[in-house]
């Protein structure tokens, strides 16, 4: 143990100094050696003990050894805690008063103080580590802005003795302190402006007395008044080269303008000052906009005055002026006036009316040109659009001006209007405009021309004793004269000057002329008129002419043709006649004598009319010729011929109307009714109607027999139309069958189908066309397979070769005509499955295989029988010396090998019928050259490709029976007598 403490007496009780924090058990002072410092032995009996334990101040402390009376530490003292606590003043002392009970000779207590002395062992803390100040620039200098003091629990020189500024920048602060109140304030020094510096950093540093510290981060942030106002960058804004053709809306320019404040005092609005309705600012971003079309011609430049105002608290302002020069483009086309101007054109066109007797070098119309651009864009070149032929002309007076005047005189019924075209074009770039007038002049008729006959003296003839039925008599003349003038200045009126014995009536405005007695020529035989055609115009002009009559003999007889009574006529051609081809010839004769009443003329009508119809390509194809009979001058013969292409398919029937008429007056006529049928021709091939060739069936699907209805149509009619159907016999299966009327059923459920396997029909269509038919060949293919069959690899494994579609029909096309053939698409009767169109005969390798298996075994078969043979030969010969067998050549063997004929002794006396070994026809897989079908074209080329086919399959016929039908006509049994008359037995083998 050690002493840590001193002593001093004072007054009447002893004051006993000790730092705190000192450690348990330490030793605080030694009672028996202060109390007794004289009388200091151990062998003085004398005990000391404290008068309380457990309460304050004695829970701290405990006496070791009574006897010997060390006061030692019970528990550590802390000064702090205890001033914090107020168990002890702290501003001046720190005491604990303790009493100590001494028993000794005498019993006495005594009062020691124990005076805690402080350690330094807390240091200066500010609260708050960081602090955000904020001061107005326009604060005044001496004001101060109250902080809060750190804090530091110990006492004296312990604690804190002074604060300092730590910066890295000069600061217009200080600090001002009291240690005593515990006061700290920061002082404004110096005159703020936030526009040059807008914030301060820097730390306060709290000393205690042993130069511990502690340490406050201030932020001092200045906070902005309105003292700066806003400052364009520019105070005028030149804007060269705006088109005046920009867009409405578009940003013309941006204006900026900049304010040093902060805040709401730094943000600025744009005004426009000047009153100009084609601008509009943007407030917040000074965006000028245009707000209406731009018109160089109107304003070459704009003048713009700008505000810009600040938000603040007694907002303050600043101006800028903006030029806008607009850029002239070229907009306007050129204008064309004229005048006079009451003439107002309609958009680009204006109507003029002139009077055809206008004289010459009169003016028609004053042009003045100008464009409102400028330089080039404003130059105009302008010229007169005008044939030679026309009576006006262009006369320039200046660069922009003109006069259209006449030249030549007008003449409303030569030219009755005129069509000028004026065009102006500046020199504008990149593109120039052009201006156009159209005048149109329309001439104004003036009753300048006089009513014409075509001949002032003219003959007719008038047919005696004519009975008049009614009153208004019949027509004999129809006058007619021409005016060329228009509306009333060509109206013509008729009339007749001398008829004064009111013999004839004429119609004034038709200038038909009626007969109104009846005339007899031995009376009277000419009669002369002289007739008036005046128009209505003013003054009205007028013209004269004669008629002479001549009186002749009744017309008695009207035409008479070789037809029937009812005069209808039937007649027919076929189609496709050659040019040329009469259909038929109508005679007709006048019995009257006189010429006029003998003379005959035809009229005609066509139905349909005889018109070209665009839409279904037909004309007329026939020509009416007439004759004059050599033998007979009143008979004229009617002819009716060829005289175009005729086709049944486009127009099967026409009908004529005939209208034969004599020259009488009046006239006689009769009408004819010709009817013409046109005949059909086999010119036309059938067609087969299906979507697709390509069938696939299912036996699973189709158990028994599968049914399909094929369709085909042919445009000719009657037995040149009638359709029939054939398979093919080298590609018809025995389970196949293919009736007449198209019907095609398949036997599914044959023994002789091989799954997954194609078959190709030839079906032959054909009609019954006189005298030759027409035959057309089409390919199916059938593909039969189960439901085993990968149905989504078919279309896949379309590989099969297209030349071997060209299969012959011989059996069908001898001597009958072949046509091309093709197929059109419609909807089938199959099924769905049937839009695929190809696949591969073989589907497997096994195929392959058993078919090589097959022909080696039949292969070997032929050579052993051929051995066999040549060995029989042989023998047979030796034993029959003048017999020498027959050697038959097989059809199509590349090594022309030959088979003989060898005996059956078994046999009678006929030859045996030959039959295949095979039951079933073999099956040859052909292949469409297209996706569609396949044709015939040439009778010989099929039967030809017939044969070289045929001799690539094998049959093998064996002699079952004898019959005479394969007997030969010059086949004699008594060819030689040593030979049996027991037949013999025929094998032909065909590789």
């Amino acid at each position: 143990m050690f002493s840590c403490c001193y002593c001093q007496q004072q007054d009447d009780h002893f004051i006993i100094r000790t730092i705190e924090k000192l450690p348990v058990h330490t030793e605080v002072i030694n009672l028996r050696r202060l109390l007794y410092p004289k009388n200091f032995s151990d062998n003085m009996n004398v005990d000391f003990s404290l008068v309380k334990r457990d309460e304050f101040p004695y829970m701290y402390f405990l006496i070791n050894h009574s006897s010997r009376g060390i006061l030692t530490i019970r528990k550590e003292i802390d000064r702090d805690e205890l001033c914090r606590l107020r168990r002890c003043r702290c501003d001046t002392w720190c005491d604990l008063e303790l009493e100590i009970i001494i028993n000794s000779e005498k019993f006495n207590i005594e009062l020691i103080t124990i005076r805690i002395i402080d350690r330094n062992d807390h240091k200066p803390i500010f609260l708050n580590n960081y602090i955000n100040l904020t001061i107005v620039e326009n604060a005044q200098i001496g004001a101060m802005i109250k902080l809060e003091a750190a804090v530091d629990y110990d006492q004296g020189q312990n604690s804190i003795i002074g604060y300092s500024l730590l910066s890295s920048q000069s600061l217009p602060f200080s600090l001002r302190y009291n240690l005593i109140r515990g006061d700290l304030s920061l002082v404004v020094e110096q005159k703020l402006d936030r526009e040059l510096i807008s914030s301060y950093k820097f730390d306060i540093i709290a000393h205690d007395g042993d130069n511990q510290t502690g340490i406050l981060h201030v932020f001092v942030i200045i906070d902005d008044i309105n003292d700066s106002p806003p400052k364009f960058e520019q105070i005028i804004y030149i804007i060269h080269n705006i088109s005046e053709t920009i867009s409405i809306d578009s940003i013309i320019c941006r204006v900026h303008a900049t304010d040093d404040d902060d805040g709401v005092n730094g943000e600025i609005n744009y005004y426009l000052i000047s009153h100009d309705d084609c601008f509009q600012i943007d407030q917040i971003t000074g965006d000028i906009r245009l707000k209406c079309l731009l018109d160089y011609e109107t304003q070459t430049m704009h003048r713009l005055e700008v505000e810009a105002r600040d938000r603040g608290e007694g907002y303050k302002t600043d101006f800028c002026t903006v030029l806008i020069h607009v850029l002239d483009e070229n907009d306007n086309a050129p204008i064309i006036d004229i005048y006079p101007h009451n003439v107002e054109p309609d958009t680009n066109s204006v109507k003029l009316f002139l009077n055809e007797s206008s004289p010459i070098n009169s003016l028609i119309l004053s042009l003045s040109i100008i464009d409102r651009d400028s330089g080039d864009n404003g130059r105009v070149t302008w010229k007169f659009n005008h044939s030679s032929l026309i009576p006006f002309e262009l006369i320039r007076l200046t660069e922009n001006t003109g006069e259209i005047r006449t030249k030549n005189f007008l003449d409303y019924e030569y030219i009755s209007a005129y069509n000028l075209t004026i065009e102006a074009n500046d020199h504008g770039r990149p593109l120039s405009k052009l201006t156009y007038l159209n005048i149109y002049i329309n001439i104004i008729d003036e009753n300048d021309n006089r009513p014409k006959f075509e001949n002032n003296h003219m003959l007719a003839t008038i047919n005696e004793h004519v009975k008049i039925n009614n009153p208004y008599g019949y027509e004999i003349f129809h006058l007619h004269a021409q005016d060329y003038d228009q509306d009333l200045n060509g109206e013509i009126i008729y009339s007749i000057i001398n008829n004064n014995e009111k013999i004839f009536q004429i119609d004034s405005n038709t200038g038909i002329i009626r007969a109104m007695i009846e005339f007899d020529r031995k009376r009277q035989d000419k009669y002369i008129i002289q007739v008036e055609a005046r128009d209505r115009g003013t003054p009205s002009l007028s013209s004269r002419g004669t008629i002479t009559f001549t009186v002749i003999s009744q017309n008695k007889y009207s035409p008479i043709c070789n037809v029937n009574n009812n005069k209808n006529v039937s007649w027919s051609i076929m189609e496709n006649s050659a040019y040329g081809t009469i259909i038929g010839i109508i005679s007709c004769y006048d019995d009257d004598k006189d010429e006029p009443n003998g003379q005959m003329s035809i009229y005609s009508h066509w139905f349909p009319d005889e018109k070209i119809d665009y839409e279904n390509k037909y004309i007329i194809p026939f020509e009416i010729i007439t004759k004059k009979s050599n033998t007979s001058e009143s008979t004229v013969f009617i002819i009716l011929s060829v005289n175009g292409s005729i086709d049944r398919e486009i127009m099967s029937f026409y009908k004529l109307f005939l209208t034969i008429f004599d020259h009488g007056n009046p006239p006689q006529s009769i009408n004819i009714s010709i009817s013409i049928e046109i005949l059909d021709e086999n010119d036309h091939c059938p067609q087969l109607n299906i979507e697709s060739p390509f069938i696939m069936i299912n036996r699973d699907i189709t158990r028994k027999f599968f049914l399909f209805n094929l369709i085909a149509f042919d445009n000719d009619t009657n037995l040149n139309g009638n359709i029939t159907f054939e398979l093919s016999p080298l590609t018809s299966p025995l389970f196949i069958n293919l009736y007449s009327n198209g019907t095609l059923i398949v036997q599914t459920d044959s023994n002789l189908i091989i799954d997954d396997s194609l078959i190709l029909l030839h079906v032959q269509i054909r009609d019954h066309g006189h005298p030759t038919p027409c035959l057309i060949v089409e390919t199916l293919r059938l593909f039969i397979g189960s439901n085993q069959t990968n149905w989504s690899n078919i279309v896949k494994n379309n590989n099969y070769d297209d030349r071997s579609l060209n299969l012959d029909n011989e059996g069908f096309q001898q001597g009958k005509r072949m046509a091309h053939a093709y197929s059109i698409s419609s909807s089938s009767i199959s099924s769905p499955l049937f839009q695929y169109t190809s696949i591969p005969l073989l589907s497997t390798r096994k195929h392959i295989f058993v078919v090589f298996i097959g022909s080696s075994i039949l292969m070997f078969i032929v050579i052993l029988t051929m051995v066999l043979c040549f060995i029989d030969c042989i023998h047979k010969s030796n034993k029959q010396k003048s017999h020498k067998l027959s050697m038959i050549k097989t059809n199509g063997i590349n090594n022309h090998s030959s088979i003989p004929l060898t005996k059956d002794n078994s046999s009678i006396d006929h030859y045996k019928n030959l039959i295949s070994t095979t039951k079933t026809k073999p099956i040859i897989a052909v292949s469409s050259s297209n996706s569609h079908s396949s044709s015939s074209i040439d009778s010989t080329t099929r039967a030809n490709t017939a044969h070289n086919r045929a001799i690539a399959n094998t049959y093998t016929y064996v002699a079952l029976s004898t019959s005479d039908d394969l007997m030969p006509t010059d086949f004699d049994d008594n060819i030689n007598s040593n030979f049996d008359n027991k037949g013999i037995q025929l094998m032909m083998t065909t590789v």
